[in-house]
């Protein structure tokens, strides 16, 4: 009976270095990839090294497949834009070589597109948030709480991804992300997706108790 293993997966394709070192070092204890989706990754362990490396998604490309298996590697899964390769057994996969000044101009334009969201959303919420201090404020506690923390957020995600944009720019190649930073953002994220829900159902069901 294989040993199986469940790993949140918090990735995205700005984060595909640290995806791919975070793969590895799961790999140098045995764990090899069998499936990843959304928010979780499946492993099974094989009992010797597995070495990883992820790419942009290339789409089905077939010859690009056959240079992967040439090179020692096997598409283990797919998600969010990423290809995700793990070595063969008993092979030593040659390391992929990619175009990195493509990647990198292909991640700045993306990443343009994913700060202006972000410095919508911040100033969206700072406004809402300036609104309801001026009529009311603190009587409304729920609702300041939520914007408080959607601000806080998105801000800090703003912040972050633009300091690594423009390290990313002046490099002119992608860089590993912060593993911790990459972690922190996912469930700062979901933590406050359940607080927005729960302080909303507050607000929804409060004037049943008055």
């Amino acid at each position: 009976m294989k040993r199986t293993l469940w790993k949140l997966f918090p990735f995205t394709a700005i984060d595909s270095k640290a995806a791919e070192a975070w793969l590895n070092r799961l790999g140098e204890q045995g764990w090899r990839l069998g499936s990843a989706g959304l928010y979780t990754a499946r492993f099974w362990q094989t009992g010797e090294p597995v070495s990883y490396a992820v790419t942009p998604e290339q789409g089905r490309r077939e010859d690009f497949l056959v240079l992967c298996r040439d090179a020692g590697w096997e598409l283990a899964a797919r998600s969010r834009k990423m290809e995700l390769y793990a070595s063969r057994a008993g092979a030593r996969p040659i390391p992929l070589e990619t175009d990195q000044a493509l990647e990198c101009r292909s991640f700045l334009r993306r990443g343009i597109r994913w700060l202006a969201l972000e410095a919508a959303l911040t100033l969206m919420f700072l406004l809402n948030l300036r609104q309801l201090l001026g009529t009311g404020g603190p009587t409304d506690w729920p609702a300041l709480v939520l914007w408080l923390g959607e601000l806080a957020l998105w801000g800090g995600c703003l912040a972050g991804d633009g300091i690594y944009w423009l390290r990313v720019r002046r490099a002119g190649e992608l860089l590993p992300r912060s593993m911790a930073g990459v972690w922190l953002r996912w469930w700062a994220a979901w933590a406050l997706v359940l607080l927005g829900a729960g302080l909303l159902a507050v607000m929804w069901l409060r004037p049943a108790y008055l």
